[in-house]
């Protein structure tokens, strides 16, 4: 069963990489894979840069709009 997405518990948790961009949060994909124990590559997804351990690195992200939409394709 999928786990129901709610942006202000992801927005809270510390786990989850995330960068707002233009007015919108982009969530780093391989964290919510992670999170979610599902396979997200049939998300569509854009590079944006991500601070982790204190280093710029870019990684493929999506809104959480993109990310449900990706997972009932799946």
């Amino acid at each position: 069963m999928n786990k129901t997405l709610k942006l202000n518990l992801l927005l809270k948790d510390a786990t989850i990489h995330k960068v707002q961009f233009d007015k919108e949060w982009f969530f780093h994909l391989k964290d919510m894979a992670d999170h979610l124990g599902e396979d997200l590559t049939a998300v569509e997804s854009i590079h944006l840069p991500f601070t982790i351990d204190e280093e710029v690195v870019e990684a493929k992200c999506a809104t959480l709009e993109d990310i449900e939409r990706g997972r009932k394709v799946l």
